[in-house]
């Protein structure tokens, strides 16, 4: 049975460090067939499991195509061991992105943005007058995101899916936005994270916990501002927009002491 793999570019495994060949068959000789997710076998999944691995730490990895066989042990769409691996050939950006999108309708989300999420920090940004235009909007609900997308999302999809999802964009985009705006401001900031993983599931049509109009998403303004290349920050008293430039703006809060 053919499925993917995802490895470093020199054919390393991204968490074990395991070095393989391409063409070579690799056997497991002591496969583990019990129900521990995390054991010994080689692991592979179809399209539609590739977000919970490739963007994790985030590095990107390459998506390889191998040849699976033997004992398997198959827990979920994103874990899934098998006793015996081959790893054939290294998909192109066209494959990888073909095979995602293809997968998108049965999935209920958007599986190749949630594998290449948008980062804002290498984005052009918009003029700073927009931006700050989008933060009075995001102020409104900023608050409200972390209960409101968590539940409705976990509504909609299975646990795996949303954890697999945050996983993704949070990992490709945490280190850089932390240099930038620090942990002090950490609620804010994922705040913001929250409102683009709400982007990737278009068919929620109605969001938990906040009031708004039905097929509307009541977080736009924040993806908007990630889409716009700014990340904004609130320590408490200060309001902030971070760039790929650094803080670009900064206006302390009038309503807070």
């Amino acid at each position: 049975m053919k499925l993917l793999k995802v490895l470093n570019k020199d054919l390393t495994s991204p968490y074990q460090g395991f070095e393989f060949e391409l063409g070579k068959k690799y056997v497991c000789n002591d496969f583990d067939t019990s129900d521990n997710e995390c054991s010994k076998g080689f692991y592979a999944v179809d399209f539609n499991g590739l977000v919970y691995a490739i963007n994790n730490g985030g590095q990107k990895h390459s998506v390889f195509e191998v040849e699976v066989g033997g004992c398997s042990k198959e827990f979920s769409q994103f874990k899934r061991r098998y006793e015996e691996i081959t790893i054939i050939r290294e998909l192109t950006e066209d494959e990888i992105k073909a095979g995602l999108l293809a997968c998108e309708e049965k999935e209920g989300y958007r599986v190749y943005e949630a594998c290449y999420p948008i980062h804002p920090f290498v984005i052009e940004p918009i003029p700073l007058e927009d931006a700050k235009k989008l933060l009075q909007e995001w102020k409104k609900v900023s608050g409200s995101v972390r209960y409101s997308v968590w539940y409705s999302v976990s509504g909609s999809v299975s646990d795996s899916v949303w954890d697999s999802v945050w996983d993704s964009v949070s990992g490709s985009v945490r280190y850089s936005v932390w240099d930038s705006v620090r942990s002090s401001v950490g609620d804010s900031v994922w705040a913001s994270v929250g409102a683009y993983v709400s982007s990737l599931f278009p068919n929620i049509k109605k969001w938990k916990y906040i009031y708004h109009e039905e097929c509307v998403n009541p977080f736009q303004a924040g993806i908007d501002l990630w889409k716009g290349g700014y990340v904004p920050s609130f320590d408490g008293k200060t309001w902030r927009l971070h760039t790929k430039d650094g803080i670009v703006w900064e206006k302390r809060d009038s309503t807070k002491n």
